[in-house]
C-alpha cells in the first residue's frame, strides 16, 4: 500500500483520500484534479486498486437492490 504517490503537477493523495474519492464519485462527479489524483494513486497502489474494485461491486449490488425495491408491484 502506498501512502504518498506523486506525478508531475498532480499532488499526492493518501490511501484514505483515495477511499473517500472513490466513495464520493458515486454521488457526484470528481473534479479534473481529483480524477487525476485518484488515477495516479490507483496506478501505483495495489491495495487501493482492490478496494476500488470492491467499492464498484458493492455499488453495483446496491443499485440492483435499490432498483428491485423501487420496481412497481405487478400483482
Amino acid at each position: 500500500m502506498s501512502d504518498n504517490i506523486t506525478t508531475k503537477n498532480t499532488p499526492a493523495i493518501t490511501c484514505r483520500d483515495t477511499t473517500w474519492l472513490v466513495s464520493s464519485a458515486r454521488d457526484q462527479p470528481l473534479t479534473p484534479q481529483q480524477a487525476r489524483q485518484l488515477a495516479a494513486h490507483l496506478a501505483g497502489c495495489a491495495a487501493c486498486q482492490v478496494a476500488s474494485r470492491q467499492f464498484a461491486q458493492l455499488f453495483a449490488q446496491l443499485d440492483t437492490l435499490l432498483a428491485r425495491d423501487a420496481a412497481p408491484d405487478d400483482a
